[in-house]
């Protein structure tokens, strides 16, 4: 290991649900999740979720035009999650060597999963047809480590089978839960869980969370598996949490209902972690 051990978190897709090219959302960015984790002295990628964003990504990685290896980790099959994985275009190179993750679902594991996604009635581009090694792993929950880094996961309140992972390294903590509903205590009922999750992300270096709606919105759609801000940013802030970046956000949400957001997040809890954020595609977070 070299003298570096920051670690950088590039956000190649912030957006919740579906995409949204239009020009009130490009302040903050269309692309549907997608971060890249780019740890010290590693040659592997680390690529977290395959939404609409991690096609950008793909094409900044054909340009440097060598092999590629990695893994990328899934955090559950919904269409925003999946959207963009077709279309990375070091799949289809025969020089390269991937290993996905995703937890084992209902209708079968990692490999079923993205050959249903695959088939013909959804998409012309079978998994046989993209050139590069593809290996399919059905991740369990227990931790495991993948040369200079480790990962777990809980399992996030949310509609699939759905991670919510833990990366470790350096000493360091990474938690990535894109898609989770952090209720507030009045809409609470399993308690068990809340006192998992906060075990789960205490004294965390960063956190990445669903943040898709604010306490006023999300009275209407408890259930739908997904945060308002005012919540995770109390929970995070009680529980040592580092640096915290608030993504996934709802089409609905136009570049300056997320200014005004950032303003409301800054003057509550600005003083309460090193880095408080509605992250924005294209962004790095270092820890």
């Amino acid at each position: 290991m070299g003298s570096n051990t920051s670690v950088s978190c590039t956000f190649w897709g912030v957006r919740g649900s579906v995409p949204c090219p239009y020009p009130t959302h490009m302040a903050f960015g269309g692309n549907t999740t997608c971060v890249q984790i780019a740890l010290p002295d590693a040659d592997e990628l680390l690529i977290l979720d395959s939404g609409t964003g991690i096609r950008k990504l793909g094409e900044k990685l054909a340009r440097q035009n060598h092999p590629q290896r990695g893994h990328v980790f899934i955090s559950h099959p919904h269409w925003d999650h999946l959207q963009g994985f077709p279309f990375f275009r070091p799949f289809f190179s025969d020089e390269n060597h991937f290993t996905i993750h995703m937890p084992r679902q209902k209708l079968g594991g990692c490999r079923d999963i993205l050959n249903s996604y695959h088939g013909q009635t959804f998409f012309p581009v079978s998994l046989d047809m993209l050139k590069a090694n593809l290996d399919f792993v059905d991740q369990p929950q227990e931790l495991r480590t993948y040369g200079s880094y480790g990962v777990e996961y809980m399992r996030a309140n949310h509609g699939a089978r759905t991670a919510i992972y833990k990366l470790h390294f350096n000493g360091k903590t990474l938690v990535f839960a894109p898609d989770n509903e952090l209720v507030s205590e009045k809409y609470a009922k399993n308690t068990s869980w809340v006192d998992t999750f906060t075990t789960f992300i205490v004294g965390a270096d960063l956190l990445i969370h669903d943040a898709q709606y604010d306490l006023e919105s999300y009275g209407n759609r408890q259930g739908w598996g997904h945060s308002p801000w005012q919540e995770v940013a109390r929970v995070a802030a009680g529980h040592n949490v580092k640096r915290l970046a608030l993504m996934h956000h709802d089409p609905g949400a136009t570049d300056a209902k997320l200014l005004h957001r950032q303003e409301q997040l800054q003057r509550s809890y600005g003083d309460a972690f090193i880095d408080v954020r509605l992250v924005r595609e294209g962004e790095t977070i270092v820890i």
